[in-house]
């Protein structure tokens, strides 16, 4: 709820919808209070229990941002949601100029599983650009067409969103700017970097080697 709540803090978007396979995680979260308030009070928020794939398969839906945060690839069934085809299929349930916000951990997984997953991300978003978020975690930015993200301080006019940035060292868009590592070409050489192959669900390398690493 923390992701929904920080986006609702903005006038911006009109509709949010927070996709969950686990009830138990949505009655859990509520109890952190004010710090996921929005996505549980918020009319634009409406909370669906489903698994990913089935939600965006049974209705036409298209958005102009889709976040996707699942849980570690290395957790049983996750890793279907870093594939090319799980991208592809974002991919077509997004608007012609949407993005994908995509978060990936680093921690506690080898370079060559982390760059399988990432060569099916630029295999369906070929204008991906990847930042840090923290000392692990990255988050990658892909514009389905129109090139590269352009960063702005626009999340800034918003007082509530300002307010959640600021809690987390955002003051402005040049500290966005200092998180970024790179863009395509740099997520393109890692892959070249480690022979890495298009993560798939017809070769599903992460599921099976994951939980070694």
């Amino acid at each position: 709820g923390l992701t929904t709540h920080t986006v609702l803090g903005s006038d911006r978007p009109e509709v949010v919808d927070n996709i969950e396979i686990e009830q138990a995680m949505v009655d859990g979260a509520r109890l952190f209070g004010p710090r996921v308030e929005r996505a549980y009070s918020d009319p634009r928020s409406f909370i669906h229990i489903d698994d990913a794939r089935t939600f965006f398969s049974t209705g036409k839906r298209r958005y102009d941002v889709i976040v996707s945060e699942p849980s570690n690839p290395w957790v049983s069934g996750v890793a279907s949601l870093f594939t090319r085809e799980f991208y592809g299929f974002l991919r077509r349930h997004l608007n012609d100029e949407g993005v994908l916000v995509q978060w990936l951990q680093s921690y506690e997984l080898s370079d060559p599983l982390l760059a399988t997953m990432l060569a099916a991300l630029v295999e369906e978003f070929p204008d991906a650009e990847v930042y840090l978020t923290n000392s692990a975690d990255l988050l990658i930015l892909a514009r389905k067409s129109g090139g590269p993200i352009t960063l702005n301080s626009n999340p800034w006019e918003s007082p509530e969103l300002a307010a959640e940035l600021r809690r987390v060292g955002l003051g402005g868009v040049d500290d966005l700017k200092l998180r970024r590592i790179g863009g395509a070409r740099v997520l393109r050489t890692m892959t070249r970097l480690y022979g890495a192959e298009i993560h798939s669900d017809f070769y599903p390398t992460v599921s099976l080697q994951a939980p070694r690493a």
